[in-house]
């Protein structure tokens, strides 16, 4: 009887502390746009993160296509290391790496992007999420359940239907004239005399304002240095003419940023290449300079991909056999292929991560852990 009962307590004690324990929810907030050609925006949030969060790496679909398509990414100041595939686009690849660790453990209402849409035609849209990576400070995949949005665009939106019959408007009776008889006056006009010549009215002469013509919206921009070992702390100053208001950086290692004079730092051996687009209210204008940037040292050739990763800590030196490509955290360019990437840091255990990664793709190895040599 006591075995039968202490059993039980088992039991009991397992249900209770499982009652206590809530998957965390991945989800994306709806948007309602009224007509096509209109914007809006929706939030990825995640509900809570219980052992804080890395990094991750999504991939955000509307299902069907064509009624709405992503236009741009916004990532929170948390995300400092970020990167978006190519739009706009119906389907959008989003990574992102907590790199100062602002998301701690037991953080809520984690908002981990802002994806901005454009209404393409009437209809409706799943907004669906699959991930790839999503990463607590432990280094551990985070369990999620993950809950769709929605994103309905013009007529697709339902209109409320009147129940019973219209009350008609009131109308309000128009008065008849009453007409009387009798002769109609005629007004007379007094005739003016004149006297002497008339004084003729001075015409006065336009005044001229000169047209000021608008200064052309023309993006230019400049690195310094341009050259170096890694990691290469870069600064890039805008010099665009115009009244830009908005700016795009894309640095060539998958990573962007709309600051006007950003600083970015290459982790990784290789050339890259930076492009800069300006936008006013009416215009918008690009300078791309080819290979501007050259972190020296051998580098991978042919067909490759870009690695964005992390260690804990940071300052570990990435190799791929012989081949040094960088130090984290940084986003490496990794030949194409299934690799082996060896992290080794003076005073830690050297880690080795396999990774499979096609031509131009982006892939993030988030916080890997390394151990303190014993």
């Amino acid at each position: 009887m006591k075995g039968q009962n202490f059993g039980i307590c088992v039991l009991v004690l397992l249900l209770s502390l499982g009652a206590g324990v809530h998957a965390a929810t991945l989800s994306a907030t709806d948007l309602t746009l009224v007509t096509s050609g209109s914007s809006g925006s929706i939030d990825i949030m995640l509900d809570q993160a219980s052992s804080g969060l890395a990094g991750y790496q999504l991939e955000v679909s509307m299902n069907p296509a064509g009624s709405a398509e992503f236009s741009s990414v916004n990532f929170p100041a948390a995300f400092s290391m970020n990167s978006a595939s190519t739009l706009p686009a119906s389907t959008v690849s989003i990574v992102a790496v907590d790199l100062t660790d602002q998301i701690k453990a037991g953080a809520s209402s984690v908002k981990l992007a802002t994806l901005n849409v454009q209404g393409l035609a009437d209809g409706s849209s799943e907004v669906q999420i699959a991930i790839t990576e999503l990463t607590d400070d432990n280094g551990n995949p985070v369990s999620v359940t993950i809950q769709p949005g929605h994103v309905t665009v013009g007529s697709a939106i339902p209109t409320p239907t009147p129940t019973g019959e219209p009350t008609p408007a009131p109308t309000t009776p128009v008065p008849t004239p009453t007409l009387t008889s009798g002769p109609t006056p005629v007004p007379t006009t007094p005739i003016p005399t004149q006297t002497g010549e008339p004084t003729p009215t001075p015409t006065e002469e336009p005044t001229h304002i000169p047209t000021v013509e608008p200064e052309p919206l023309i993006a230019a921009f400049t690195a310094q240095p341009m050259t170096g070992t890694p990691p290469l702390t870069v600064n890039f100053t805008d010099h665009s003419t115009g009244t830009p208001k908005k700016w795009r950086w894309d640095f060539g290692d998958g990573t962007l940023s709309t600051v006007q004079n950003p600083t970015h730092v290459y982790g990784g051996i290789g050339r890259y290449t930076v492009t800069l687009e300006v936008i006013s209210d009416n215009y918008s204008s690009v300078e791309r300079k080819p290979e501007i940037i050259r972190v020296v040292g051998d580098y991978p050739t042919g067909p490759s991909g870009f690695v964005m990763v992390t260690s804990q800590p940071s300052g570990a030196e990435v190799h791929m056999g012989d081949l040094y490509l960088g130090t984290t955290p940084a986003t490496l360019i990794v030949p194409a292929g299934s690799r082996s990437l060896t992290f080794q840091k003076e005073g830690y255990q050297k880690k080795t991560v396999n990774v499979t990664i096609r031509p131009n793709e982006m892939k993030l190895i988030p916080k890997v852990m390394l151990k303190p040599v014993s």
